[in-house]
């Protein structure tokens, strides 16, 4: 009679080479995630940008974004991200592996960072390029970045590190000027266009957490959607169901959430 002795190294090798497949087989379902921000009420106007220095600037006349809406009150610039706890990883689509080649571009144009709300993956290259005609310091602590880029010239950084919230972007010589950036070691991230929509193709199906922001709130706490309700962190739970879109429909801003600070 074979005498079996139980191997606690097997065993835990053989829970690991399950977890692995089962994780393999849950990474071949996905589904995507749509929406659309409006503000609820009458949000009061952010205060103009004080523009009292350098002749370019001053021609420009750039504005404050803060808060920019759209048609029938829609929210511009809200963003929209899936929230990942930490430690822990998710599965990334087959269709993103290329983005990591492609740089994004933040533009100093018209005295203004362009876009408002810039969003790249850890691992990637920001292009920061200046379209104006006179100097823009750039300065993006979360990646320890902060030089002059000249006139009509460009200077590379590669996202070294994400954040739990999008990090701002600021100009040292015109203090006036402000944008901000999330970064995410995942693609599954989205700010809102004119219309106030936004979609997140092909998130791994399931149960997620969503996290909702906008400048001017921050967290965009206990809005409403077909979803649900927030928290008051600005976080959502969603199921994300296999090949189909979950649509969250008009997501109610509160405009008194949408103060200046």
């Amino acid at each position: 009679m074979t005498n079996k002795i139980f191997n606690p190294r097997w065993a835990l090798c053989c829970t690991l080479i399950l977890l692995c497949v089962t994780s393999i087989a849950d990474a071949a379902d996905w589904g995507s995630l749509k929406g659309r921000f409006v503000v609820d009420g009458k949000p009061a106007d952010p205060p103009p940008l004080v523009v009292d220095k350098d002749p370019v600037c001053i021609e420009k006349k750039p504005t404050n974004n803060a808060l920019v809406l759209g048609k029938d009150n829609a929210l511009v610039n809200a963003v929209v991200y899936l929230r990942v706890p930490r430690p822990g990883d998710i599965a990334i689509h087959p269709e993103y592996e290329a983005d990591l080649k492609n740089p994004v571009v933040l533009d100093n144009k018209g005295c203004e960072f362009q876009p408002h709300i810039t969003l790249v993956r850890v691992g990637q290259t920001l292009e920061v390029t200046n379209s104006d005609p006179t100097g823009h310091n750039t300065n993006i602590s979360i990646f320890g970045f902060n030089p002059v880029v000249p006139a009509n010239a460009k200077i590379d950084v590669k996202a070294s590190k994400d954040a739990p919230i999008p990090s701002p972007v600021r100009c040292n010589i015109h203090p006036f000027m402000l944008g901000h950036i999330l970064a995410q070691k995942h693609p599954y991230m989205a700010v809102t266009g004119d219309d106030g929509s936004f979609e997140i193709k092909n998130l791994p199906a399931g149960k997620q957490e969503i996290q909702l922001w906008h400048e001017m709130a921050g967290y965009l706490k206990d809005v409403a959607s077909k979803g649900g309700k927030a928290d008051r962190q600005g976080r959502l739970n969603v199921t994300i169901a296999a090949n189909q879109t979950l649509d969250l429909g008009d997501i109610k801003v509160p405009a008194a959430l949408l103060k200046a600070k």
